[in-house]
């Protein structure tokens, strides 16, 4: 039988600064703020519990358990960009985020609550679409 090579591309999201793109992988460690960027990871999983958030663990891997599928889930590269833009987009300006792959069910989740807790304007590109969250809600009206 003949072996395909097919590869996946590696999730990749950009978050644009002025003059800066920062770039995140999966589980990224390597960036210069990457302490900063998974206390605030911490701080959005806190307040999005807070208001019911519960992770949509369907797109994750299946052989995994439920906790280990959610701790995957927020090593998202889309997260990573995002906690970042939090930190270093001033409030009152828009979080501007591009991913390589379509998002899954559960950072589209996140970004919506994100937008309405934290109240912030987030404009996700993926290869699809642009999503534009804002008090909870998302231009695409959750259909992508």
């Amino acid at each position: 039988m003949k072996t395909i090579n097919i590869n996946k591309r590696p999730a990749c999201s950009w978050l644009k600064l002025k003059n800066e793109v920062s770039t995140f992988g999966i589980g990224d460690r390597g960036h210069k703020h990457a302490e900063k960027i998974y206390a605030k990871l911490d701080e959005m999983l806190l307040k999005l519990r807070e208001v019911g958030y519960i992770a949509d663990t369907s797109s994750a891997l299946h052989d995994t358990d439920e906790e280990q599928k959610e701790q995957n889930l927020w090593n998202h590269s889309e997260k990573l960009a995002l906690a970042y833009g939090l930190i270093v987009v001033p409030e009152g300006s828009t979080v501007r985020i591009f991913k390589n792959l379509r998002v899954c069910s559960d950072c589209h989740l996140v970004f919506k609550l994100v937008s309405m807790v934290f109240n912030r304007e987030i404009v996700l590109r993926d290869p699809y679409r642009f999503h534009h969250f804002k008090v909870g809600s998302c231009s695409c009206s959750d259909f992508w």
